[in-house]
């Protein structure tokens, strides 16, 4: 049954990517079965490897993106090295990185090259601001991506300056259009039986997180400025925003959606006086629009009069929706996120028992799994040399002219793993 519960199984990807977009990206399709190649250097991997902290050697950050995967360790300027790599892409499906356009081509391993090797490759190229353009050679990273895709610009509050997001979250989205990229290619491949170029940009990615904003900006030129203080959005009320409670807490109120009467509804859970439930400047989305400042002000005082709890639970009671903004202790105790198993536990030989952040994506049928932990450099090289036909002496010669790696051979001898 095993073919049923993977529905990528057979799938080969040589992954040449690093950091966040890209090994993002492959490790989705490598949760549902894909088998992911990561293509890497002697000894020191991938650059990503070496973010701190270090639990026994790995590194946490690195090791987000880069479970279910092998690991390869070649010389890829080597002939020799590249030999191995046309060897591997005569039985590949994709091959996926996220250099600066160009370098893949330099290397030799461009989709041209490739595709005259297999006429079914994809090549999969994750970029800073695309395969093409006056920027295509320019190095691309998220906080840039934020800057110039407008994310910043529409970030952080009046009168102050434009605010990044709290993590790499250009990176993460481009790493599912990354993903969805490939996925979409292979679909059509079923059609047409060629491979194609998927090309994915940090600079698109951040454009579409505010498609909504941005169609409504092309077509009317409304813009959307840095919101008042406490309010989540420009084109918002009060009732939309983030208020501190007595006890030191936050917690986001989502009072403008989902029911009538928005203001009576917040101003009767918070104890609010007749006087100020029934103030006309305050019943429409219009009125409450234009004095954003005064209501804002409003709200935050009388959210002080309460613990977070206790100001839920009065919402709540109003049928009004609102959340508390959690800390990493309560975001990973909490019973919901429990349930939906986005905390799991891996274990290699070299690290022990380590926890990784969960598949997010749920299939009743072909679910994704947790078969591979992340691998050390070089883990899978005598494996995968022998998958394509090299023999026991031969990847012995490889490893002595340091063609690949020999960082099996060391840990073997008592040496340390390679993370």
């Amino acid at each position: 049954m095993e073919s049923l519960k993977s529905v990528y199984k057979g799938i080969r990807i040589l992954d040449f990517t690093q950091l966040m977009q890209g090994p993002a990206g492959t490790q989705v399709l490598a949760d549902f079965g894909a088998e992911v190649i990561k293509i890497e250097r002697p000894d020191t991997g991938e650059i990503g490897r070496q973010h701190e902290p270090r639990i026994n050697g790995m590194s946490p950050h690195w090791a987000a993106n880069n479970r279910n995967k092998l690991s390869l360790s070649v010389n890829i300027k080597d002939p020799e090295g590249k030999k191995i790599i046309y060897k591997l892409v005569e039985t590949a499906d994709i091959v996926a990185s996220n250099f600066r356009p160009g370098v893949m081509e330099r290397l030799g391993f461009g989709y041209e090259e490739l595709s005259k090797i297999n006429p079914r490759i994809i090549c999969a190229y994750a970029s800073g601001y695309g395969q093409t353009g006056p920027y295509r050679d320019r190095r691309g990273q998220d906080l840039a991506a934020q800057a110039m895709g407008g994310i910043m610009a529409m970030t952080g509050e009046e009168n102050g300056p434009p605010t990044p997001i709290g993590t790499f979250a250009v990176d993460y989205l481009a790493a599912m259009q990354f993903a969805q990229g490939m996925m979409l290619a292979l679909a059509a491949r079923e059609k047409t039986g060629k491979g194609q170029i998927v090309d994915c940009s940090l600079l698109n990615a951040a454009i579409s997180m505010h498609i909504q904003e941005a169609t409504t900006y092309l077509n009317t030129g409304r813009l959307y400025p840095r919101p008042p203080q406490g309010v989540a959005h420009a084109h918002n009320t009060a009732l939309y925003g983030r208020y501190q409670t007595g006890d030191g807490k936050w917690l986001v109120l989502i009072g403008e959606f989902y029911i009538d009467r928005q203001w009576q509804r917040v101003s009767r859970a918070l104890d609010l006086p007749e006087s100020v439930m029934y103030d006309e400047r305050f019943q429409t989305i219009d009125g409450l629009l234009k004095h954003v400042r005064e209501s804002q002000r409003i709200l935050a005082e009388a959210f002080l009069k309460f613990s977070r709890e206790e100001a839920i639970r009065r919402l709540e009671e109003q049928d009004v929706l609102a959340a508390p903004v959690n800390e990493y202790p309560e975001v990973f105790s909490d019973p919901q996120v429990i349930h939906n198993e986005m905390v799991i536990e891996a274990e290699h030989e070299a690290v022990g028992k380590f926890k990784l952040v969960g598949i997010p994506v749920k299939l009743s049928d072909t679910p994704g799994t947790l078969r591979l932990p992340p691998p050390t450099v070089g883990q899978h090289n005598e494996m995968i040399l022998k998958s394509i036909g090299y023999t026991d002496e031969e990847i012995r010669e490889l490893q002595r002219k340091g063609v690949v790696g020999s960082e099996n051979i060391r840990a073997r001898n008592g040496g340390p793993y390679a993370w």
